[in-house]
């Protein structure tokens, strides 16, 4: 079987990731212009040969076990290789201080054709993130293996540390001068402790916990920074000690995070929304052809011409809602506006409920009127659908498909907050993970089916972006007058009145 189709040819060889569309056999149907340049390898020499000729260590019985279960469940699946993090080796070349020789992967695998039994491999460069993500696990064994006389002189070259007596510097490290953009030490020197951190509510905070703030520089320029005050006595006399930790490395290694937690949750609504286009294409192409047909034979009249143009108008109408509501979940902005909670959950629901439904699993609302929140709306929109695709996998594990299965959305106002709450039966978490589950990179999921950082970005975003609170508990309750046992994820966020 070939594919020849010009538009889809233009697409699949401008982006920037490798596609491959392979039968369950393991045969190359397609193979597109970044794998032709990045491993040397044209498409004429692989198409139509298996795909073990050229790359004989891939994993024949893994890769066909998922390709299978894909194209059986029409859904997509993660494919991680057990003994490396890449499918296809393809070396890493003129790149400086680098950690793999070839390149790391991330391989999602999602059903193109059910009745040929073909499926699209999606290979994308997660490079960068892994080598990150070496660095960090490096960077924290090393730091581990220091003892506590070590930690102090570590903690002298890795923090800023400025010290204060009666409020204003009498030293500091090296690290503090470069921070602040200063040429030498004594540019600091005498200076007052409020010309430094503006916030003069820091001191009290600080003194229990580390904080997180925005520094300004005297030239205007911002970094990000966790900061920490102590009192000290030294030779019976009394200084401030402020440290100071950049993270502005830190916050982009954050977004590459939120940028792969988004990737994962775009395929997951790309099939749900190709699953709900189905029907409509399917009523618009009946509609058409019926009115082909009554034309030839000459039995076409007005009415029923009015009739079906408007059966295809409402469809195409329903097709352009679709696609409008997601736009928005792909809107990259964070800028906050009065949204209204309810039609937000509702069109994040519109993304996966027929995708759902397949699997027998009911959505029922319980929502209060009237509820606007001043928030980011379209990361709102995320954390919803990554509760709810949580919800779905833990059904889909625990509870057999002909059994009930329910997910339950309901919102309410308590004082000055919003409470929204997402319940399904899946019969709970586990006693001994239920503490870890927003923790990156944890999943219950399979390891190859599972990137562990849903929960953990959903976390983020409530807690940091829009500045509420999620937690979650197992619990029991009824339904349709049985008892149920599963996980309640309760988000609190601040109330906005129209």
């Amino acid at each position: 079987m070939k594919i020849k189709d010009t538009r889809c040819d233009i697409i699949t060889n401008t982006v920037d990731n490798g596609i491959i569309v392979l039968n369950k056999d393991l045969t190359v149907i397609f193979w597109n212009k970044w794998l032709e340049l990045r491993t040397g390898i044209s498409s004429s020499a692989i198409v139509d040969k298996n795909i073990l000729s050229f790359y004989s260590n891939i994993d024949e019985k893994r890769l066909k076990r998922k390709i299978i279960t894909s194209l059986k469940l029409n859904s997509p699946t993660f494919y991680t290789p057990q003994t490396n993090d890449y499918l296809i080796n393809i070396e890493l070349k003129n790149v400086a201080d680098k950690v793999f020789n070839q390149m790391q992967q991330s391989i999602t695998i999602a059903p193109l054709d059910i009745e040929n039994e073909l499926v699209v491999l999606y290979i994308y460069d997660v490079t960068l993130l892994s080598e990150i993500n070496f660095k960090l696990k490096v960077a924290k064994e090393e730091l581990n293996e220091k003892n506590e006389e070590l930690r102090l002189i570590l903690d002298a070259t890795m923090e800023a540390i400025i010290i204060f007596k009666d409020d204003k510097v009498v030293d500091c490290n090296k690290i503090a001068v470069e921070l602040l953009n200063k040429d030498i030490k004594f540019d600091l020197i005498n200076k007052n402790f409020n010309e430094i951190i503006f916030d003069k509510y820091i001191c009290e905070k600080s003194n229990k916990n580390s904080i997180e703030t925005v520094i300004i520089r005297d030239d205007g320029s911002k970094f990000s920074a966790v900061i920490n005050v102590k009192d000290a006595f030294i030779n019976k006399q009394i200084f401030k000690i402020l440290t100071i930790i950049d993270i502005e490395d830190i916050k982009r290694k954050e977004n590459l995070m939120a940028e792969q937690s988004k990737l994962a949750a775009m395929g997951e609504m790309i099939a749900n929304i190709a699953h709900q286009w189905r029907q409509p294409l399917n009523i618009i192409s009946i509609t058409a052809s019926n009115i082909k047909l009554k034309n030839d034979l000459d039995n076409l009249d007005s009415d029923s011409l009015k009739d079906s143009l408007k059966l295809i108008l409402k469809t195409t109408e329903h097709l352009s809602n679709t696609i409008d509501t997601f736009n928005d979940f792909l809107k990259i902005h964070k800028d906050k506006s009065l949204f209204n909670v309810n039609e937000n959950i509702k069109n994040s629901i519109t993304l996966v409920e027929d995708f759902f439904r397949n699997f027998n699993i009911e959505i029922i609302l319980d929502l209060e009127d009237n509820i606007y929140v001043y928030n980011v709306e379209n990361e709102f929109s995320q954390a919803i659908i990554n509760i709810l695709n949580n919800a779905k996998d833990a059904l889909n594990l625990n509870i057999k498909e002909d059994d009930t299965r329910i997910i339950k959305v309901s919102t309410k106002k308590v004082g000055n907050f919003v409470e929204i709450s997402i319940l399904d039966n899946a019969s709970g978490i586990k006693a001994d993970i239920i503490d870890k589950i927003f923790e990156p990179y944890f999943t219950t999921k399979h390891q190859y089916q599972g990137t562990g950082l849903g929960l953990y970005m959903t976390r983020k975003i409530i807690n940091q972006s829009m500045g509420g609170d999620i937690s979650v508990k197992n619990i029991k309750f009824m339904h349709n007058n049985i008892v149920c046992k599963g996980a309640i994820f309760k988000i609190t966020l601040p109330y906005k009145v129209d």
